[in-house]
């Protein structure tokens, strides 16, 4: 009787050890995206764990002075993909031809969705626009991460493999 008892606790201990160790390698071989701000005007990066391997970026529109938002997914191959883009009115330079993906309205908003891949995204930043990066619902007013002058930066994909 002892001796079972003991083998059931070495058992469990083992059980539990190899669930630990499964779980530990599943996060090794499993890789982390981050998207990188390189900031060329500034010299400076900053980079931002994607949970979900989504993100967006919104705008004030310079001409309609409504809200505009851009989805991006992180693609295995490191590329960005444009899927989704929501606006609140018409204006210069806001997409509205068929090609240019699927058009909907939800909620007051035009929604295009679309699918198109980018191997970096380069733009330039100012406070007058409002830009801002949203992850996992969390907004960065990137003005407050940049500065109060326009400054140019370049959006990349990496992978990682850290914790």
């Amino acid at each position: 009787r002892i001796y079972k008892k003991i083998m059931i606790k070495k058992i469990t201990i083992l059980f539990t050890v190899i669930i630990l160790i499964l779980i530990i390698f599943k996060n090794l071989l499993e890789p982390k995206y981050i998207l990188v701000i390189e900031d060329m005007t500034n010299k400076k990066n900053y980079e931002f764990i994607l949970k979900n391997k989504k993100f967006s970026l919104g705008y004030t529109h310079s001409v309609m002075k409504t809200e505009a938002e851009e989805i991006f997914v992180a693609e295995e191959n490191k590329k960005i993909k444009l899927i989704r883009t929501e606006y609140k009115s018409y204006g210069v330079g806001l997409p509205f031809l068929p090609e240019e993906g699927k058009m909907k309205i939800e909620n007051g908003k035009f929604i295009l969705e679309m699918e198109r891949e980018f191997k970096n995204i380069s733009m330039v930043i100012s406070p007058i626009g409002k830009h801002y990066l949203k992850i996992d619902e969390k907004k960065y007013m990137l003005s407050e991460i940049l500065g109060d002058k326009p400054a140019k930066i370049l959006l990349t994909i990496k992978k990682d493999y850290r914790f």
